[in-house]
């Protein structure tokens, strides 16, 4: 028999079908032959009948098309070596049938694959058989039972085939890609079939786009992302779910070869929501991975301190203080606490002063905030996308060094629209609001402290004797004596400002030559003590001020 490959032109063909058989449209004139033969026999065949008969037994001979591999597609019918006329599977069988058969040859394959005590004979015999059984059932032979006989393959053998091949089908239903031809002419038709994996894996691996935000913060993981894949890029078709671990890995998601696309459902803790449509090309076969990062959610330092000072609510200082310089440490922590629960050891901290700032009417502040051109000393900042910002957690801050002239204790912070005197601590925590992380409570305070006051006292002695006693009937008494301000800055003395040169106070001698002030009548700085009045018996020449 020939065993090259032949292709004629032939004339107009009619064929005809059977009840039983692959009905093929009819065929039009100068189409391609296909040279077919029973090349050698392979084994015997027991057509066996659903009521349990057996119609025959026959040896069965290798369908070959051009020297490959096909199958008898009709048992009721003897086959004759000859050329005959292609026609794809589909115009004579429903996609369910092909997909049956072609998967029922795939599985044999597999099987026989794994399975070296087959011989390439018995391999096709079984090949052959599903065939005729996947036929039977679809087209009514009544032999879904065709088997090769018990002494060629055993009984063990065959029936472990054809369950597996039924259990692979149904397991394997649009996995595949399957086609296949059916040649016809003259004698029995034979058809040859596959089935291509048309499968692959889609799975995601998400990390952080910063890791010095997120590493070893318990406010953020990576597990419990949800994506969806979806089969178009509108993603209003949804074909799998992906869900991360604590590595950032999904499961597997089994899809369609192609293109598929892949977009987050549901952040992580801690993450921004990634709305963007990924797509993700799959191959047949293998697993593709879509590298994904989110971004954490972290707030800006949008808390600014303005220094004040207590007594006149102004940021102006008193006298020869300063509101410069005041410092203040800020302490981050990478968790959700409370004054009573916060760690001994920060993650982070911060000290910052206070610098001297105008604003856009003009006006001068002294501020501070996170940033670097407020750190005195301290730990790097968080940034993202360039910008210092704080991550999810807790923050506290206190001012831990007032400015020149101002004392510590009592110093208190307040939100502009608040009544609240927070004293010592300040705490915050930042939390997520949706898409955002905020901060708890206001962003911008005023820090109050108090200017440090003290008081003066003059003794008046004789300029000749320098005794602290008059000489003859003079007195020390009623000597009078003004405090003047030598300040740049205004002074509040006893509920009114002075401006510099001004007199703050009138103080008088008393009967032991002595004046004196209150303990803290003046606030710190600078001042002059002039004599205005002499005492009875004295003259105020050569009465020297007092700076």
């Amino acid at each position: 028999m020939k065993k090259i490959w032949k292709r004629v032109c032939t004339g107009i063909l009619a064929l005809t079908t059977i009840l039983t058989a692959l009905p093929i449209t009819s065929v039009q004139a100068a189409e391609t032959q296909y040279w077919t033969e029973s090349a050698e026999r392979v084994g015997h065949v027991e057509h066996l009948m659903n009521d349990g008969t057996i119609k025959s037994t026959f040896n069965e001979g290798h369908m070959k098309v051009e020297g490959e591999t096909a199958y008898c597609v009709n048992i009721n019918m003897k086959f004759k070596n000859g050329y005959k006329t292609r026609h794809n599977a589909s115009a004579s069988m429903s996609a369910d049938q092909i997909e049956d058969v072609a998967l029922s040859i795939e599985y044999m394959k597999q099987y026989a694959g794994s399975h070296s005590n087959l011989s390439a004979n018995q391999a096709y015999l079984l090949e052959q058989c599903l065939v005729w059984q996947r036929l039977s059932e679809h087209l009514g032979w009544q032999c879904d039972n065709v088997r090769v006989v018990y002494s060629e393959i055993s009984q063990d053998i065959q029936n472990e085939v054809y369950a597996g091949a039924k259990s692979f089908v149904k397991a394997n239903k649009g996995r595949y890609k399957c086609g296949g031809y059916i040649y016809t002419g003259e004698g029995q038709d034979i058809g040859q079939f596959w089935a291509e994996l048309n499968v692959g894996n889609a799975k995601v691996k998400k990390t952080t786009t910063n890791e010095i935000v997120t590493n070893g913060n318990a406010m953020y993981s990576i597990a419990g992302a949800i994506f969806g894949i979806f089969s178009d890029q509108n993603c209003s078709n949804q074909i799998g779910t992906l869900t991360t671990n604590e590595n950032g890995e999904t499961n597997e998601v089994e899809v369609t070869a192609g293109t598929v696309y892949i977009k987050e459902l549901s952040a992580p803790k801690g993450y921004k929501l990634d709305t963007t449509v990924h797509s993700l090309k799959v191959e047949a076969g293998k697993t593709a991975v879509l590298n994904v990062s989110d971004v954490p959610k972290v707030t800006e330092t949008l808390v600014d301190l303005f220094k004040i000072d207590m007594e006149t609510g102004k940021a102006t200082a008193q006298g020869d203080a300063a509101l410069a310089g005041a410092e203040f440490t800020w302490h981050y922590y990478d968790g959700l606490y409370t004054k009573d629960n916060l760690p001994e050891k920060a993650t982070r901290t911060w000290v910052t002063k206070t610098v001297v700032e105008k604003d856009n009417n003009g006006n001068i502040h002294y501020v501070t905030k996170l940033a670097d051109a407020y750190k005195v000393s301290g730990d790097a900042f968080y940034t993202q996308n360039e910008k210092s910002v704080l991550p999810l957690g807790t923050l506290t801050v206190e001012e831990t060094k007032a400015p020149d002239g101002y004392l510590l204790d009592g110093a208190y912070m307040q939100a502009g629209d608040s009544t609240e005197q927070i004293k010592g601590m300040y705490l915050t925590q930042i939390t997520e609001d949706g898409e955002f992380a905020v901060l708890s409570g206001s962003n911008q305070y005023s820090v109050s402290d108090q200017v440090i006051r003290g008081g003066v006292k003059i003794q008046k002695r004789d300029l000749e004797t320098k005794e602290t006693k008059a000489q003859g009937s003079a007195t020390l008494k009623d000597a009078a004596f003004e405090i003047i301000s030598l300040n740049e800055n205004p002074v509040l003395v006893e509920g009114k400002l002075y401006k510099k040169n001004e007199t703050v106070k009138m103080i008088q001698t008393g009967i032991d030559g002595i004046a004196t002030t209150t303990a803290d009548l003046l606030p710190y700085g600078k001042y002059k003590m002039e004599e205005t009045k002499a005492p009875e018996g004295y003259l105020t020449d050569g009465a020297k001020a007092i700076e």
